[in-house]
């Protein structure tokens, strides 16, 4: 094997490393670049591929940046919900090549540049280039990383967590207005992913790079990095100061409660899958029985992130180095041990702690701040790859020892299950995961034992690279396009009429039979151009009042079940989807006694139109006074509107009679003509959400509007003729736009000097 030597110099371990990710991209993602599948697994399905669609056609439809969503809930802001990370730079694909090809490499790029940056991350850290090489693969195609493929925003940000860091490091050592403009650049890709979690943990991975031995920095170095971090701050304000904004409307400013909060809190024992993949089981598999580790997490019955492997060698190689040198790398471990026990959540006193500070009350999910022990591990492993792995025979005996430990191990585990439980499928599956973890300790022990370094190095970046890609496959499942980009069979109607529709998902809140798959649920109706209202706050990221309303509706109909249909045609619902007749569970599926479809479509009888002059006005005191005011009026329901007594305490005599005809329409823009009849003001109800966002002007003067049915809006209009004019405005975006704008033209002014 001199040759393999000899050729790793130079550009050709350029190519060989090249070669390797090639290797790994096509396992993992070969079905989505060569045979037209795509994509679906929880939330990439669920919310992303249809909120994804939406982003050119509300784009060409508004004119600009849009800023406001009318299928979602009866209109929701968009631009500013960091969900939709509009102005990431992944999201110009939509507008650039076809939806599907674009979705797809949403998914597969990110793993890329993690990949990327993490190896020149890596280097200048002072790592050889197979130490760089394999933190690369464990960062950009380990399990943290490919589990995050179904949480695209929580992708787009920790894929380049690196990138800032390699300007730390840049800064430190030589302070230039160059290094000052790339910090700004890779913070402020962090913040248009906007993903809060990952801007929480950098200021721990860069007190991590800054105390590393390998950088020197003086005061001017800190005051480099301490400006290059507050304009990247300052550059990713056109998503920071809305987004904060927006988030201020949610129900995640009343702070979320214990039970929301709490969920997906990581039990201690995962930390055993940094040696292997399925030490839980098998949570990509259909057949339950096959993730063992199901009680662990409650009611959710699976992990926020599916796995945490980041392959066998990095996780070795990171436990030696800590052994070896525990000074140098004190902050890495420090780092570490804090990221592990905030992901614990409430199985240890950190995340409780943490809840307390300001803002902490509105972050759910400790397990996704996993990314903060995962980052510095697999450093860490590059740190050991480097002195164990590079630093010649005698000192790989450690290494050596624990690998065949892990082998041995691994076949005994693998014995004892087969002749314990030979017919038990879950035994089986134990056995052969065991027997996986042998073959990978037993090939990197063989690799050890090549004499030259560069030949140990290479070999051993290959094992992990065919490791990674064998473990890593099952998180990126895909299926054919037609599955996602074709509509269910009960949505056809609706989508041939060709008209405007407001669909209320009804199927979606039986608890009893909503967990079954192939129900469309919100938001994939949008997909297809469908309107939807009332539906699940799908990350409480809707404006609280329609969370409010939504909740006080579904419990105000329960309570009665003749208020369902005046309700429901009060907001202009024009079909309901709901379960067929009779569908029950038989075992583990759901049938419908003599055949025909679990879910349907139904038309609803009657249906207000988007706007329409009620014909009557009552004042209502917060939820309890609109549900005690629907118990009361029952079939008026329907032209009624419910105002808040503290925005209207009276309205001046009856609603007259108006004909209302909407003139022109868009996302952002609705003219109205009213002809109001009578000599009292008449009050028009518009079957939108209300937001302060929304301006309106009678004849040229502004006109207020109101919060009827606890979300909805509503103007009142003088007797006569009047022309309404509708827009929607963001001053917060507008103020977020100038900021980066000028922090963009400072970048500019630093690299130009």
């Amino acid at each position: 094997m001199a040759w393999l030597g000899a050729g790793l110099q130079g550009r050709g371990f350029s190519v060989a490393a090249t070669a390797l990710v090639i290797f790994v991209v096509v396992v993992l993602f070969g079905g989505a670049l060569f045979y037209g599948r795509t994509f679906f697994e929880r939330d990439l399905g669920a919310y992303y591929y249809a909120a994804k669609w939406l982003v050119a056609p509300l784009t060409h439809a508004s004119g600009g940046i849009p800023l406001w969503n009318p299928f979602f809930a009866s209109g929701q802001p968009f631009a500013a919900n960091p969900e939709h990370e509009l102005f990431h730079p992944l999201t110009t694909l939509f507008f650039l090549l076809p939806f599907e090809w674009a979705f797809r490499l949403q998914v597969i790029l990110p793993p890329l540049a993690g990949a990327l940056t993490m190896f020149w991350f890596l280097r200048h850290l002072g790592r050889s280039r197979p130490a760089a090489l394999a933190g690369a693969l464990g960062w950009g195609f380990g399990g943290y990383l490919l589990s995050s493929t179904l949480l695209l925003p929580t992708l787009f940000s920790a894929s380049v967590i690196p990138l800032p860091l390699i300007f730390v490091v840049r800064a430190l050592r030589a302070p230039s207005r160059s290094n000052i403009a790339g910090l700004a650049f890779g913070l402020c890709l962090q913040c248009l992913a906007g993903e809060p979690s990952t801007l929480l943990v950098m200021p721990f991975l860069v007190f991590a790079t800054v105390i590393s031995r390998r950088v020197r920095s003086g005061r001017r170095g800190l005051w480099m990095l301490g400006a290059g971090l507050a304009l990247g701050l300052t550059l990713g304000a056109l998503v920071l100061l809305p987004g904060l904004h927006h988030a201020g409307k949610t129900v995640r400013s009343r702070g979320l409660t214990d039970s929301m909060a709490n969920e997906w809190s990581m039990p201690a024992v995962r930390g055993l899958e940094l040696f292997s993949p399925h030490v839980l089981g098998h949570v990509d598999r259909a057949d339950v029985t096959q993730y063992w580790g199901r009680s662990l997490y409650g009611r959710k019955t699976f992990p926020f992130i599916y796995s945490l492997y980041p392959g066998l060698v990095i996780s070795l190689l990171a436990l030696a180095a800590w052994r070896t040198r525990r000074r140098a790398l004190l902050g890495w471990g420090v780092v570490a041990v804090l990221g592990y026990g905030v992901a614990l959540g409430d199985h240890f006193v950190v995340w409780p702690l943490l809840r307390h500070l300001p803002g902490g009350a509105a972050v759910r999910y400790p397990e996704r701040f996993v990314q903060l022990f995962i980052f510095p591990i697999t450093v860490v492993g590059s740190y050991g790859f480097d002195w164990i792995v590079m630093g010649g025979v005698r000192i790989r005996r450690r290494l050596l020892r624990w690998l065949g430990g892990f082998c041995l191990l691994g076949l005994v585990l693998a014995a004892a299950l087969a002749l314990a439980s030979p017919s038990v499928l879950p035994a089986r599956v134990a056995a052969g995961d065991a027997l996986r973890l042998a073959a990978v300790a037993l090939v990197a022990l063989a690799a050890l034992w090549l004499r030259k370094r560069r030949q140990v190095g290479f070999v051993l970046c290959a094992v992990l690279a065919v490791d990674l890609a064998s473990a890593g496959s099952a998180l990126v499942p895909t299926v054919p396009v037609a599955r996602l980009a074709q509509p269910p069979a009960f949505l056809l109607p609706l989508i041939k009429d060709g008209r405007d529709e407001l669909v209320f998902h009804m199927a979606e809140w039986d608890a009893k039979r909503s967990a079954t798959g192939g129900l469309a649920q919100p938001p994939v109706p949008a997909r297809w151009g469908l309107f939807m209202t009332l539906e699940r706050d799908f990350d409480f990221t809707q404006l609280r009042w329609t969370f409010d309303s939504t909740r006080t509706l579904m419990l105000a109909a329960n309570s009665d079940q003749h208020l369902i249909e005046p309700l429901l045609q009060r907001r202009g619902v024009t079909a309901i989807v709901q379960f067929g007749a009779g569908v029950r569970w038989e075992g583990d599926r759901l049938v419908r006694p003599g055949g025909g479809p679990l879910v349907e479509t139904l038309r609803a009888r009657e249906a207000n139109p988007f706007v329409f002059a009620a014909s009557r006005v009552e004042i209502v005191h917060g939820q309890a006074g609109w549900t005690d005011a629907m118990a009361r009026l029952r079939d008026a329901i329907p032209q009624t509107a419910c105002v808040e007594d503290t925005e209207l305490s009276a309205f001046p005599g009856q609603p007259a009679p108006a004909e209302v005809h909407v003139q022109r329409e868009t996302p952002m823009r609705f003219s109205l003509a009213v002809n109001a009849r009578g000599p009292d003001p008449s009050f028009v109800a518009i079957n939108q959400t209300w937001d302060e966002g929304w301006r309106a002007l009678l004849d040229g003067q502004p006109l207020r509007i109101y919060r009827t049915e606890l979300s909805l809006s509503g103007v009142i209009v003088p007797s006569g003729k009047h022309k309404i004019e509708f827009a929607y405005r963001d001053p917060w975006m507008t103020a977020g736009l100038g900021i980066s704008g000028a922090s963009a033209l400072t970048c500019l002014a630093l690299l130009v000097l």
